[in-house]
């Protein structure tokens, strides 16, 4: 299915009582993308999302999903998806009683499908049950069911990750991928840096209610954080200097900034002066804006 959806987001401002929380001033997300929105607690990261989704709708600015504003037309979002970290189920009812409840909010929803992929997640034996008695894996992987099983376009994640199993959260991610190849619009949150690095195209870190630095996972020219440990620190710094690259040293630590080519130049330089290598820790750079 070939899809066009597009989100585009204009001077969005949005404040609890006094705090404000958003002031974005223009940000654009593009089909068959995925997107990695990062920042630490109290960023405006569910904010945002809820804004997205007419959650909240007590903001100013202009949120517009394939042309639409969804203040103005609402139905447009019933081509999104969402999981919220906080969404409530009906826990007196059962897994099944839920997924036709919110199928049926978005318009209607495909059973089957929604089944075959309960099967898949190993949740469909107890979806005749009262949610009251899921675990939290379980819980959790409801509440990602009721957000993919209606074909959703766009789809929206809050901390999906939490609480699943391992296998759980492998299943998932390939999933997201193959909605991506798929040409689905896909924002994402998580405070595990692989879970984002493993899944997105961009990263855009929210800070201080705005967007302040977006990351290409894709451009193979992107730098890195290094830490490395070595025997001869001194050989070493002087080896960065030489080559006019700024760094850091924290105790037995020496961090420093490139891309990949760059670090291997690097390396095969401090090998050919018998420098031994301990400990090598390499990270994205948004990794240190979200721990």
């Amino acid at each position: 299915m070939q899809v066009t959806m597009k989100i585009k987001v204009e001077n969005l401002q949005f404040s609890y009582q006094t705090r404000k929380v958003l002031n974005i001033s223009k940000i654009d997300f593009e089909q068959g993308k995925i997107y990695g929105i990062v920042g630490k607690n109290g960023a405006g990261k569910t904010t945002f999302f809820k804004a997205l989704t007419n959650i909240i709708i007590n903001y100013k600015g202009v949120i517009e999903i394939d042309g639409n504003d969804i203040k103005k037309n609402f139905q447009t979002l019933s081509k999104v998806g969402i999981v919220l970290d906080d969404l409530e189920l009906y826990k007196s009812h059962t897994g099944l009683f839920n997924l036709r409840y919110f199928g049926g909010l978005r318009g209607g929803f495909d059973e089957a499908q929604a089944l075959k992929l309960a099967s898949e997640l190993e949740i469909e034996d107890s979806l005749d049950k009262k949610v009251s008695t899921f675990s939290l894996g379980m819980h959790k992987k409801l509440i990602l069911l009721i957000s993919i099983m209606n074909d959703a376009e766009i789809l929206i994640f809050d901390e999906p990750f939490r609480g699943l199993d391992a296998k759980s959260v492998n299943w998932f991610k390939n999933y997201l991928i193959d909605l991506k190849n798929q040409g689905r619009t896909i924002l994402i949150s998580s405070h595990i840096q692989d879970d984002i690095e493993s899944l997105s195209d961009k990263v855009l870190v929210l800070s201080n209610g705005d967007f302040s630095a977006v990351f290409d996972l894709n451009n193979e020219a992107q730098n890195f954080i290094y830490r490395v440990e070595v025997n001869d620190q001194q050989a070493f710094i002087d080896l960065l200097q030489q080559n006019t690259i700024p760094f850091e040293v924290h105790d037995h630590l020496i961090k420093f900034e490139l891309d990949e080519k760059a670090y291997k130049t690097l390396f095969k330089q401090s090998v050919e002066k018998g420098l031994e290598f301990s400990q090598i820790k390499k990270e994205s750079k948004f990794a240190e804006l979200i721990k």
